[in-house]
């Protein structure tokens, strides 16, 4: 691969869901911009990834303000208009349901490939496509730009570098920027599986001894994506089983809410982990998604947590330069700052606390926890809160997200 150098308003690493909708807001309001990731190593490019992403209506205004959720095939898009939470060490429950909303639906369930691939046509359609870049070498902060620096003599230059390279990110370890960060003790196994019983359109999550396994319905009425987080000795052992012993074992630990599992797809293992960075910028540069912070999946929050930070940190930009003001200047992007570390601190520790009170033991913690779901289930107003925080329509949301705001 030849050296290159780009140069742009705002070049942003990483081509996650998080980066490439980012990409389609900048670039669909007129702004300068490129995207530059990675190559991928042989195995990772031919790598099947099972993972299926549980997406709020506010992440869906914001992949519909992208231009990428046209471009997904209507029969890859799962719907819940319920959802039932349940300990399997006791009988505490509660369930949600749209309609006490007065809603259609509380979220969707579309495959990661799939989105990636919607987001790209999305850029495709604005005549732009990811660079190939090799590792980054280095950042070159100064004055009026920054050059990020590849292996191979590439550079990037620009007034605004934004990290959207994953939880290891590179960006924010050659900006200096820390990463606090908790390791639980699991790991998460995720796949695709068919039931004999049909999902009917309900989100399950039944929360086991040794963490919560999910069932998120697909399109298909007997497919659901499913997330198994575990320890991580058990986690092989179930990516390693052959798939009968697989599908047994996945039936059993879901206490057959839906019958037998008839088939599965390929398994994926990730550890799990709790972080933020320290700061989510610096001048001239920004830092997006599990590059800025990472969440326990138990409520499939972390894909929507990124997709709100890129339309915040969009927003911020397009009002600047409305402003005529320094995209990169530290003054505007501490707004965003403000604005996106304190409602992903709340969410981190609210998760954080579910974790430590599924994952107890004690047998005075579980009867609480089971007093406490069934007093959530009873109370409405509580109940109705929960709803509405988990399928982002409230708290502090960019207009993009709820559908309002022009891009310009």
């Amino acid at each position: 691969m030849s050296a290159i150098t780009r140069q742009a308003d705002v070049c942003i690493i990483g081509a996650g869901p998080v980066g490439l909708a980012l990409a389609c807001l900048l670039i669909r309001a007129g702004v300068a911009c490129l995207i530059a990731d990675r190559v991928p190593d042989a195995a990772s490019h031919n790598r099947i990834d099972p993972r299926a992403l549980a997406l709020t209506p506010a992440a869906r205004a914001i992949l519909a303000a992208c231009g990428a959720w046209s471009l997904l095939e209507p029969a890859s898009i799962g719907e819940f208009q319920r959802m039932e939470v349940w300990d399997a060490a006791g009988t505490g429950r509660i369930e949600f349901d749209s309609a006490s909303l007065c809603l259609s639906t509380l979220g969707y369930i579309v495959n990661q490939s799939d989105l990636e691939s919607a987001l790209r046509a999305a850029l495709n359609d604005a005549r732009t496509h990811v660079i190939p870049i090799a590792d980054l070498e280095r950042v070159e902060f100064g004055p009026d730009q920054i050059i990020a620096h590849g292996t191979d003599g590439s550079r990037l230059l620009a007034r605004l570098v934004v990290g959207a390279d994953g939880a290891r990110s590179r960006v924010r370890e050659l900006a200096g920027i820390g990463y606090a960060s908790h390791a639980y003790e699991q790991h998460a196994l995720a796949c695709t599986a068919r039931s004999a019983l049909p999902h009917g359109q309900v989100a399950r999550q039944r929360f086991l001894a040794s963490g919560p396994l999910a069932f998120l319905p697909l399109a298909d009425p007997h497919a659901c994506g499913i997330v198994w987080s575990t320890t991580p000795e058990q986690a092989r052992r179930l990516q390693l089983q052959d798939e009968a012993a697989f599908r047994i074992q996945l039936a059993a630990a879901g206490g057959h809410i839906l019958g037998d599992m008839v088939e599965s797809g390929p398994r994926m293992v990730f550890p799990l982990q709790r972080a933020q960075a320290e700061r989510y910028c610096r001048p001239r540069l920004a830092l997006i998604g599990d590059a800025a912070h990472c969440v326990h999946p138990l409520a499939g929050q972390g894909a929507n947590l990124g997709l709100l930070d890129a339309a915040s940190l969009a927003q911020v930009l397009l009002e600047s330069r409305q402003a005529g003001r320094d995209p990169g200047s530290l003054h505007t992007l501490r707004r965003y700052e403000r604005w996106r570390r304190g409602e992903n601190e709340m969410m981190i520790s609210v998760l954080d606390g579910m974790h430590k009170l599924f994952g107890s033991r004690d047998p005075a913690m579980q009867r609480l926890r089971n007093a406490g779901l069934d007093l959530c289930n009873a109370l409405g107003p509580v109940k109705h809160w929960l709803m509405a925080r988990a399928m982002g329509l409230s708290g502090d949301l960019p207009g993009i997200a709820l559908g309002s705001a022009v891009l310009r």
